[in-house]
C-alpha cells in the first residue's frame, strides 16, 4: 500500500449518475490524507493497518518465575498493595546488591498479579555497559512498540515521539512492563505506560534511583534469605543430593547456608556445584566454604561462572577512586565505618571520602545503616572486596591502611571510655589520644555506651587484627578501652577473648602495667563463666606484673580483682585482699597532687569498701555487712557514681530480703533497677529482677515472679551469661500460666 499526500481544498466526491451511466468514474479529492483508495466498484472491503497495534495479541515477555522460590512472601505482598492504585501508573523499584533475588521477586510477582494487567507484559533489560555509559532506553522503547504491533516505517521518526506513541497505545488498559539493570530515571519514566493501573516493576543493581521518589515511585530493598528458607532453597536446588534425613548432612547443609550468608545466588551456586559432582561430598564442601580465604572461589559453577565474577560485573564500573576505597574498606577488620574513619584508611580528605562513599552506596555496595554510618551490603561482598585488596594491593599499603584506621578508632575508644566511665584507674594516655579532637559524644554517658555497644563485633575483631598484624599498643589500648562496656553490659564471652588478647599484647609490647591492669580485669568474666583456675591464673600473672611497678592505684585494683576472685574460693582471704585495696587507695587520695587522682583513690576506696561488705554479708556477718555496704553508697553518692551507687543498692535490697525486711528490699531493688536500667547498665539490674522475684515468690505472687524472673532471663541470655540456665530452669519450674 502507497503512502500519498495529495492536495485539495478538503473535500472529495464521486462523479454524479451520469458519469456512471456514461461508463466513466471521476474521483475529485481536496484536502490533506495520509492514505487514498480510490475504484469504481467496490463489494466486498477489508481494511489491513500495517502501522497501528493488534488488538488480538496482548504482548507476555515477563520470563517464567523460577521454580524454586522461597518465601519473600512480606516483599510481595508489598508489591501486591503497591500495585493496587487503579487511578494512575505506579512505579516499584526494588533494590539491593547482586544475586540478592530482585529478578527472581519481580518475575515472581509479575506471575502472581498477572490478572490485574490485561493489555499484557513487557519486559526489558539494559545491557551493562562501560562506566560512565547509560544503556539505551530508546531500545526498549522500539522493541516494545514492535511487540504492539507498530513496525519498519511506521515506527514515529524520533525517540520522544516513540515514548509518545507507546504511552498512547497503552492509555486504555491496564498494563506492566518489567524493567531490569535500569540505571538512570530517565530510562524508567521514558516506560511508564499511561493507562489506569499500569506498573512498572524496576530491578535495579545501582545507580540509586532514589529520584523517582519524587514522582511518587515507591522503593524496596532485599535483605538475605534467614536460615529456614536458605535451606529449603538449597535443598529444592540440589535435587536429592542432600538427605534431609541424615542429622551430618542436615548439619552441613546448614553450614553451607551459614556461609553463603543468605544470598540467593551464593546457595543456587553452591547447590549447582554439588549437583554437577560425580560423588557429592556436602560435608567436604562445606569444611571448604568454612574457610573465609576459599568461600568466594568455592561459590561457583565454573572458573568463570562465580561469585566474585558477579560481583566483578559492578567493581568494574566504579571510578578509579571508589575502586581503591572498596578494596581498602574489605581489608578493614571492622564490620563498619564512619566517614572520618573512611577517611583515615584511605589517607583522604573527609570532603572527598563523601564522593567516594556516595558512589559505593549508589553501586549497592555498601549502605549507610545510620548517620555517617556504612557498612557493606552483604558480607560475601565484603570478602570480595577483600580478596581484591590481598590480590591488587601492596601488604605495605594494606599495614599503612590498619595502622591509619587504629590510630583513628583509638580517638572514639578514649572519648567512650571518659564519658562512660569518668575518671579511674587506666594505663592507657588517653589524654593524648583526645588531645586536639572532637568529642563526638559531648560527654553523653548514654550516647556513648551506645556507641561503644554498636560497636562490641569491631572491638573484638579490632584487638585482635592490630596483635595479629604487629600492633600491639594498639591491641592492649583498645582492650583496656573496651571494659567501660564490658563492666557496664557485660558481655562476657568477647570481655574473655578481647582481655586475653590485650593481655598478651601488652606482654608482647613490654608493658608491665598494661598487662597487670588486664590480666586482673579478665579475672572477672572468668569467674563469671565458672572457669575459676584461669581466673586464678591470671590474677597470680598480674600480681607478679603488678609487684615491681610504681603504681599503687593500679595494685589497688589489682588486689581488689584478686579479693572478687578468691570470694569463691577463699572468703576469708578476700576480706584482707580488699583491706589492702583500701589502704592503697585512701593513699593515693590523701597525698595525690591532682584533684583527678585525688578522686581515682576516693572511688579505689569506696570500691573496696563496697566489696568488702559483700564478703561480709556472704559470710553472715550482716550488721557488719550493713555499716559496710551503707558507707559504700554515702561514698559513691559523694562522688555521684550512679551506676556504682545502684549495685550498692542491690546489695543492700538482697541483705534487707534476708533479715526479713521485705519492704525496705522492694525500695532499694525498684530504684536500683531504674538506675540501671536507665543507664544501660543491664547486667547489674538483672541480679536485682533475679532478688525481686525471690520477694514476691515468698509472698506467693507467682505472676510478679514470673516477670522478674523473665526480665532477668533475657539480659543474662543477651550478654552470653551461664547464669541463664539458672533462671530459665526457675522459669520452667513455675509454668507457662499464673494458676
Amino acid at each position: 500500500m502507497e503512502r500519498r499526500d495529495i492536495p485539495g481544498d478538503g473535500d472529495m466526491t464521486r462523479g454524479g449518475p451520469d458519469s456512471h451511466a456514461s461508463g466513466e468514474t471521476r474521483n475529485d479529492f481536496s484536502g490533506r490524507a495520509e492514505s487514498v483508495f480510490m475504484a469504481r466498484d467496490i463489494h466486498d472491503l477489508t481494511f489491513v493497518s500495517g502501522g497501528g497495534p493488534q488488538a488480538s495479541h496482548v504482548p507476555w515477555q515477563v520470563p517464567a518465575a523460577p521454580a524454586s522460590f522461597v518465601n519473600r512472601r512480606a516483599e510481595l505482598a508489598r508489591l501486591g498493595s503497591a500495585l493496587g492504585n487503579r487511578d494512575g501508573a505506579q512505579v516499584v523499584v526494588c533494590e539491593g546488591p547482586r544475586g540478592i533475588g530482585k529478578t527472581a521477586l519481580l518475575r515472581q510477582g509479575a506471575a502472581a498479579l498477572s490478572d490485574r494487567f490485561p493489555g499484557g507484559q513487557f519486559y526489558f533489560e539494559f545491557p551493562q555497559v562501560d562506566a560512565g555509559k547509560r544503556g539505551d532506553a530508546d531500545l526498549a522503547v522500539t522493541a516494545f512498540l514492535r511487540k504492539l504491533g507498530v513496525n519498519g516505517k511506521y515506527l514515529p521518526n524520533t525517540y520522544d515521539e516513540r515514548v509518545a506513541e507507546f504511552r498512547t497505545l497503552t492509555r486504555d488498559t491496564a498494563t506492566l512492563v518489567v524493567l531490569e539493570g535500569a540505571e538512570e530515571p530517565a530510562q524508567v519514566r521514558a516506560l511508564i505506560p499511561s493507562g489506569a493501573g499500569s506498573a512498572v516493576l524496576v530491578a535495579s543493581d545501582g545507580p540509586s534511583l532514589a529520584e523517582l521518589e519524587l514522582d511518587g515511585a515507591r522503593s524496596m530493598t532485599l535483605r538475605p534469605l534467614e536460615p529456614e528458607d536458605g535451606r529449603k532453597l538449597l535443598l529444592d536446588m540440589c535435587d536429592g543430593t542432600i538427605d534431609p534425613d541424615d542429622r551430618h548432612c542436615r548439619d552441613a547443609a546448614d553450614r553451607l547456608v551459614a556461609a553463603c550468608h543468605g544470598l540467593p545466588l551464593a546457595i543456587v551456586m553452591v547447590a549447582t556445584r554439588l549437583r554437577r559432582q560425580l560423588s557429592p561430598d556436602v560435608r567436604a564442601l562445606a569444611e571448604e566454604l568454612e574457610d573465609e580465604k576459599r568461600r568466594l572461589a568455592g561459590m561457583g559453577v565454573s572458573a568463570h561462572l562465580t561469585l566474585s565474577a558477579t560481583f566483578g560485573l559492578t567493581y568494574r564500573r566504579l571510578s578509579d577512586a571508589a575502586s581503591t576505597a572498596y578494596r581498602a574498606l574489605g581489608s578493614w577488620p571492622g564490620p563498619h565505618i564512619d566517614g572520618g574513619l573512611a577517611a583515615s584508611i584511605t589517607g583522604g580528605r573527609e570532603e572527598d571520602t563523601r564522593t567516594w562513599l556516595r558512589e559505593l552506596v549508589d553501586a549497592n555496595l555498601i549502605e549507610e545503616f545510620a548517620a555517617d554510618r556504612y557498612r557493606f551490603r552483604h558480607e560475601l561482598i565484603r570478602l570480595d572486596a577483600r580478596d581484591r585488596a590481598h590480590h591488587q594491593d601492596p601488604a605495605e599499603e594494606r599495614q599503612a591502611r590498619l595502622r591509619r584506621g587504629l590510630d583513628r578508632y583509638l580517638v572514639l575508644m578514649a572519648f567512650a571510655d571518659h564519658a562512660v566511665m569518668g575518671v579511674r584507674t587506666r594505663i592507657t594516655d588517653t589524654a593524648a589520644l583526645m588531645a586536639g579532637a572532637a568529642d563526638p559524644f559531648d560527654g553523653d554517658q548514654r550516647r556513648a555506651l551506645d556507641r561503644l555497644d554498636d560497636e562490641r563485633e569491631a572491638i573484638v575483631e579490632l584487638a585482635s587484627a592490630a596483635a595479629h598484624a604487629g600492633f600491639p599498643d594498639h591491641a592492649w589500648q583498645i582492650a583496656e578501652m573496651a571494659t567501660a562496656l564490658y563492666m557496664n553490659v557485660r558481655y562476657i564471652n568477647d570481655w574473655v577473648r578481647t582481655g586475653t588478647i590485650g593481655a598478651d599484647a601488652a606482654r608482647t609490647a613490654g608493658n608491665p602495667r598494661a598487662e597487670a591492669r588486664l590480666r586482673a580485669a579478665v579475672s572477672r568474666p572468668l569467674t563469671d563463666l565458672g572457669k575459676l583456675d584461669q581466673a586464678g591464673e591470671q590474677l597470680d600473672r598480674a600480681l607478679e606484673a603488678v609487684e615491681h611497678v610504681d603504681d599503687l592505684m593500679l595494685r589497688s585494683s589489682v588486689h581488689e580483682f584478686h579479693g572478687r576472685y578468691l570470694d569463691y574460693v577463699d572468703p576469708e582471704r578476700a576480706i584482707g585482699a580488699y583491706d589492702r585495696a583500701r589502704e592503697l587507695s585512701e593513699h593515693v587520695a590523701r597525698t595525690a597532687a591532682s584533684v583527678e587522682e585525688q578522686r581515682n583513690g576516693r572511688r579505689g576506696a569506696a570500691l573496696a569498701v563496697y566489696f568488702r561488705g559483700r564478703a561480709h554479708a556472704a559470710a553472715d556477718r550482716l550488721d557488719v555487712a550493713d555499716a559496710e555496704l551503707t558507707d559504700a553508697l554515702g561514698r559513691f553518692r559523694a562522688l555521684a557514681d550512679e551506676r556504682m551507687a545502684a549495685r550498692v543498692r542491690v546489695s543492700l535490697g538482697r541483705l534487707h530480703q534476708r533479715v526479713g525486711r521485705l519492704r525496705d528490699a522492694s525500695r532499694e531493688l525498684n530504684d536500683a533497677v531504674r538506675a540501671l536500667r536507665g543507664g544501660k547498665h543491664k547486667y547489674y539490674a538483672a541480679e536485682a529482677c533475679e532478688i525481686l522475684a525471690d520477694i514476691h515468690a515468698e509472698l506467693g505472687a507467682r505472676d510478679e515472679t514470673r516477670r522478674h524472673l523473665a526480665d532477668a532471663l533475657a539480659i543474662y541470655e543477651e550478654c552470653g551469661s551461664p547464669r541463664a540456665r539458672t533462671v530459665r530452669a526457675r522459669l520452667e519450674e513455675l509454668g507457662d500460666n499464673g494458676d
